[in-house]
């Protein structure tokens, strides 16, 4: 364990991406949030971690000690005694559209090249796999998705992209994930969906959460321009 900040606390645990273990800290998490102290304000999970944030003036108020210290000894005391198969969370299962037709792929070619196959056994390599979502970052919505085939696993690109459209679906080493916004990139970009990943009218803001679980499903880029969600794209 180590502090973030002066209201943040984070908890490695492993360091191998690996989803049996993800998913024992997604007990942890939920279980935190159901039993948490006063100054509790959020918890976060990413591949090998999760953190806790808190009000450390209420932390203080409340046990009279340092808040850090107060809030890692809680955690610990929580982790070493949490049996997390009886709350383990269930996550919901996504089918996303993805064209990987032409402009929509800008990368498809060079990633075939990379690995001596065609670009159609790249995409049916991508889209035959049930993806896990491991956690939401870099930008608001963008979910990083695993694993990858070990047929794919391709390094990032050496020199990012300036502008990646919003909606783009790449891959980066084992990972793979959808772009919420237009932005600069450095993810070999294979397709694009239609579907808006984040809205900031929309109660859940994120359509993807950690835990969910992914199917990318193939369209044309006529069917891509019916469903599609994007203005700029």
């Amino acid at each position: 364990m180590y502090p973030l900040s002066e209201s943040a606390l984070t908890m490695e645990y492993g360091t191998e991406i690996s989803i049996a273990r993800h998913r024992e800290l997604m007990g942890l998490m939920e279980f935190v949030r159901n039993h948490s102290f006063p100054g509790f304000q959020d918890i976060s999970i990413a591949y090998n971690s999760i953190t806790i944030f808190y009000d450390p003036v209420i932390v203080y108020q409340n046990f009279r000690q340092s808040p850090i210290s107060f809030v890692e000894q809680w955690l610990h005391s929580k982790a070493t005694t949490f049996i997390f198969d009886s709350i383990l969370p269930s996550g919901r299962e996504h089918i996303i559209p993805v064209c990987y037709e032409p402009p929509f792929s800008p990368d498809l070619e060079a990633v075939a090249a990379f690995h001596n196959a065609s670009p159609e056994e790249i995409v049916l390599a991508h889209q035959s796999t049930s993806y896990y979502v491991f956690m939401v970052g870099f930008s608001p919505g963008f979910p990083y998705l695993g694993l990858v085939p070990v047929f794919l696993e391709t390094p990032r690109k050496a020199s990012p992209a300036l502008r990646v459209p919003a909606g783009s679906v790449g891959i980066a080493g084992r990972q793979t994930g959808i772009y919420p916004f237009t932005s600069p990139g450095g993810w070999n970009i294979l397709g694009r969906t239609p579907l808006r990943v984040f809205n900031i009218n929309d109660p859940d803001l994120c359509l993807l959460k950690a835990g969910d679980t992914v199917i990318f499903s193939p369209i044309d880029a006529k069917t891509f321009y019916y469903l599609n969600q994007y203005a700029d794209s």
